[in-house]
């Protein structure tokens, strides 16, 4: 029971910050002036990340700080690519570097809300695994192949002027973050880019890798009603969703995906024997694996993930008790992740004969 109701008040806390920072957007968008400073704030950064999700854009002060693209940050400021204001901001850094990127209408503040008191995840790991958490904030209402492209310029740049030798990459994603990451793996491997060399892991939390449930509905409704004048102008209504939402609704990961090829498969790796490992974690409310209500339900945004869905070799974990947001700080979740992580490295280490 304890359990049960931590997970509903985990999921409340973040029900609740998005209804906060949405119920706030109206005034953001219509009073520049006031937006300008406010944005500066912990609220403002929120709100910045819902009208990028929610719309993909916005208007006046919202879409100046958009045009930033997609950023590294550190105390919620954008942090250069430069190998001196690098320097400045990881003081620390080691050539294990750990890529982190939010969900849909998030930022990277998401992976510090309501964290263990040792810390996020990044923190825990730079403590347990020796490396450099590097989060990453970007406009989750454009399309997964928009923000995988730009993450691979992105990579390319930090790669280039990290303070010390970069040997190896991390790449870890929630929700629509997995899908970002993944799209940059296979836009880095077609362009050969010589970071793509040292990423040795990919873990994506909650991630809909063959498409979010809720946003196929939505995307079926928009069609039905857009076949009589009576529900029309909901269609209208519907089709302000943004690129990125509406690719979840298949998980598309690829521009050709949206562009060209509806109907190709959402999860088709190019080639994948990068020799890149993959940790695939879903989670359910429900605590026995394999329920139906589980596998309706999901974490409330997205359903398990099935081996028979993916054409590219993971490791599946599945967690149960939790919904999608615990699934950015739960403890249980970080011990599964360290230990996979740890137990990589095991093996990477025994030499092969």
């Amino acid at each position: 029971m304890k359990r049960a109701i931590s997970t509903l008040n985990d999921f409340l806390d973040g029900a609740r910050a998005l209804a906060l920072a949405t119920s706030r957007l109206p005034l953001v968008l219509t009073r520049d002036y006031w937006a300008s400073s406010a944005l500066e704030s912990v609220t403002g950064h929120h709100l910045v990340g819902v009208a990028d999700g929610l719309f993909g854009r916005g208007t006046s002060a919202l879409e100046r700080g958009a045009r930033q693209g997609m950023t590294v940050r550190v105390g919620r400021r954008p942090v250069g690519l430069d190998r001196r204001s690098l320097a400045a901001a990881f003081p620390r850094a080691t050539g294990r570097v750990v890529v982190f990127l939010h969900g849909l209408v998030e930022t990277e503040l998401g992976w510090f809300r309501g964290s263990a008191p040792e810390g996020d995840f990044g923190a825990r790991l730079a403590d347990d695994f020796g490396s450099s958490p590097v989060y990453v904030r970007y406009n989750s209402g454009r399309h997964v192949s928009e923000n995988g492209a730009e993450l691979v310029a992105l990579l390319s740049r930090l790669v280039a002027a990290w303070p010390v030798p970069v040997a190896e990459i991390v790449l870890i994603g929630h929700s629509m973050g997995g899908l970002v990451a993944r799209s940059a793996l296979y836009q880095a491997q077609e362009r050969n880019v010589s970071w793509l060399s040292v990423v040795t892991r990919l873990v994506c939390l909650g991630t809909p890798h063959s498409g979010a449930p809720l946003e196929r509905r939505v995307a079926q409704l928009t069609a039905l009603f857009g076949k009589t004048t009576v529900t029309a102008p909901l269609t209208k209504l519907f089709a302000l969703r943004s690129n990125g939402i509406q690719d979840l609704a298949h998980g598309y990961v690829h521009r050709r995906q949206w562009a060209t090829e509806p109907h190709l498969s959402s999860t088709a790796d190019p080639s994948p024997s990068l020799g890149i490992r993959r940790l695939f974690v879903s989670a359910t409310l429900s605590r026995r694996e394999g329920s139906t209500w589980g596998r309706l339900i999901g974490d409330l945004l997205v359903t398990p993930v099935l081996p028979e869905e993916l054409t590219e070799p993971a490791e599946i974990v599945w967690l149960g008790g939790l919904n999608h947001f615990a699934l950015l700080r739960d403890d249980l979740v970080y011990t599964t992740l360290l230990e996979w992580l740890c137990a990589d490295d095991y093996l990477r280490s025994i030499p092969r004969s």
